[in-house]
């Protein structure tokens, strides 16, 4: 059912007049209709979080000129979120449907959470058309019947009467996995160290000062010797 909420016209326009109407109590806003041009708007600011409590989406706005049946366009916060800025309206027609989506929320703890398994859901909203008063507050699933790996798909909604959803069938909204384990590789085993193969001939070092020759060197100089002894024999 949509929620009434009285709307007045406003002709001053700009962020100082803006700044006026939200000292007054009150919130700028704008309804716009196809093919014409919005209409600026003053609301109420006090009677404007009623309908934001509410959770309806349709707003029948009363105007001087007759009543409208908007839908709520987009809602501008202050950089904290706390305070609304600004709210859009779009006019509906008579018998006029509209898409827009719907919050998704599960009920109950999956039959397979006692085996292990997680709950998973990686949608949070689902699209929908249907006409202004049939828009569903939120659409509710029961997921205690899921088992491990069960899922849950748009096409398998049970969505009230004259609600249609528009994403594709088969976006998974739900399911229930076991969680996922991650194997860690085995560090590879030392092989065994291979010998050192020397390629190139070692460099010897140079003999110190006072050292005994090499038995090579001993043999070289010993030959001059006997061979002077036997040249004074003879």
């Amino acid at each position: 059912m949509a929620r009434e909420l009285k709307a007045v016209v406003r002709k001053e326009l700009g962020r100082h007049a803006a700044s006026r109407l939200r000292r007054l109590g009150q919130i700028p806003a704008v309804v716009y209709a196809e093919g014409k041009a919005g209409t600026n708007l003053a609301i109420d600011a006090a009677e404007w979080q009623k309908v934001l409590a509410s959770g309806n989406r349709v707003v029948t706005l009363q105007l001087e000129e007759g009543a409208k049946q908007t839908l709520i366009k987009d809602v501008q916060y202050d950089p904290l979120g706390e305070s609304v800025l600004h709210v859009d309206f779009n006019e509906l027609r008579a018998g006029q449907k509209v898409r827009i989506a719907v919050a998704l929320l599960s009920k109950g703890v999956p039959k397979g959470h006692s085996l292990g398994g997680i709950l998973q859901q990686p949608v949070h909203t689902v699209h929908v058309e249907c006409l202004p008063a049939s828009i569903p507050e939120k659409i509710i699933v029961d997921v205690e019947p899921l088992g491990v790996d069960d899922v849950i798909h748009v096409k398998d909604l049970k969505l009230p009467e004259g609600v249609l959803a528009v994403d594709a069938p088969d976006v998974v909204l739900l399911a229930v996995h076991l969680p996922r384990v991650e194997e860690v590789a085995a560090p590879a085993e030392a092989g065994p160290l291979e010998p050192e193969v020397l390629t190139a001939k070692k460099e010897e070092a140079p003999a110190e000062e006072g050292a005994a020759p090499a038995k090579g060197a001993e043999k070289k100089e010993e030959k001059p010797e006997k061979e002077k002894k036997e040249k004074k024999e003879k």
